[in-house]
């Protein structure tokens, strides 16, 4: 008898493939199940679990699987799924893990910057403001109501009410969009697939595709992988179409952005700011003219920093042990 399968209904790099299924099933000890990320329609029946990242759980889906007993997710929001839960006796098990949220408040960081352009009025910037302040060698003290508020005369923008762009919707983007929400922003999104207009009511957020994306959007955040699709996915084209104030925050990979066109865009001011946790070559070279740019703030991908933290792996297969478990019990 062929053994019961462990679906994971999210892409897995091939690189990694054999190590991440070896670290899934760490906790269950000595098991009979079997994990994989690709199935053949004879497979079906035999899956009994499915670990989900972001792809909609709708009804629709679950009717491949008839004998599907428990799904895992890869986080503590179960925002996709879709089906009805009081009808079904599928058991869900969330993952306890802030995955996502570490990314989401370094892009948000990042964000902050370019709209308040504190790379422009910090440090030795600040001494380019109003003569009238140095003039005074006995300045007042600051207080309540006496200080020279905004001494170096910058305009600074808000987030509130603006429109902003996240092109790859996962369990980052989704984090992203959470923080996005407090402050007030109308966010839009582009993803390999479209959710159903139920998710997108649910999150308050419509599809774009990417060139009206940079046409329409004041922020926009890139999240996606490097593939070989997503490799210099936004060029030229994008970025000639973007605001002249258009603020850019890349957390995902740097090559999924074309480092000459966007050199060439903030050059010209085509984009404001450009804020990136990754970069081309990482260390970040010396020697880099991305250095020496006003409009650019990079931080040394420390977002996805692990140091002090249990593995997100880890967290997902303390998850899955007791959803077998609460699975096995019940037969």
């Amino acid at each position: 008898m062929d053994p019961p399968l462990i679906f994971l209904n999210y892409f897995v790099d091939p690189k990694r493939r054999s190590r991440h299924y070896q670290a899934l099933l760490t906790d269950l000890g000595s098991t009979n199940y079997v994990v994989t990320d690709r199935l053949s329609p004879a497979d079906a029946p035999r899956v009994r679990i499915i670990i989900n990242k972001t792809r909609e759980l709708s009804t629709k889906l679950l009717g491949e699987f008839p004998h599907l007993a428990g799904i895992c997710l890869h986080t503590t929001d179960d925002w996709m799924a879709t089906f009805d839960r009081d009808k079904s006796s599928i058991k869900i098990q969330a993952v306890d893990t802030d995955r996502g949220t570490n990314v989401a408040e370094v892009a948000t960081l990042l964000m902050l910057i370019g709209l308040k352009r504190l790379t422009e009025r910090s440090r030795w910037h600040a001494l380019s403001s109003p003569k009238r302040f140095y003039r005074q060698l006995m300045a007042p003290l600051a207080s309540e109501t006496i200080g020279g508020h905004n001494w170096t005369g910058a305009s600074t923008l808000t987030a509130y009410r603006k429109r902003v762009g996240i092109v790859g919707y996962g369990l980052i983007g989704h984090q992203i969009h959470r923080q996005l929400k407090a402050l007030g922003s109308q966010v839009f999104y582009h993803h390999t697939r479209r959710f159903s207009h139920i998710i997108e009511e649910r999150l308050g957020m419509q599809f774009l595709e990417l060139p009206s994306m940079f046409r329409q959007c004041d922020i926009i955040f890139v999240q996606l992988p490097l593939t070989s699709t997503t490799q210099g996915l936004i060029g030229s084209q994008e970025l000639t179409l973007a605001k002249s104030n258009l603020v850019l925050v890349n957390c995902g990979r740097a090559a999924v952005i074309n480092k000459q066109a966007l050199f060439r865009a903030l050059k010209k001011k085509r984009v404001a700011f450009y804020g990136a946790d990754v970069f081309w070559r990482e260390p970040m070279p010396l020697w880099d003219r991305f250095r020496f740019m006003r409009n650019v703030y990079v931080t040394p991908h420390l977002s996805e920093s692990e140091a002090g933290r249990v593995p997100h792996d880890r967290h997902v297969a303390r998850a899955l042990k007791t959803l077998v478990r609460a699975i096995d019990a019940d037969l």
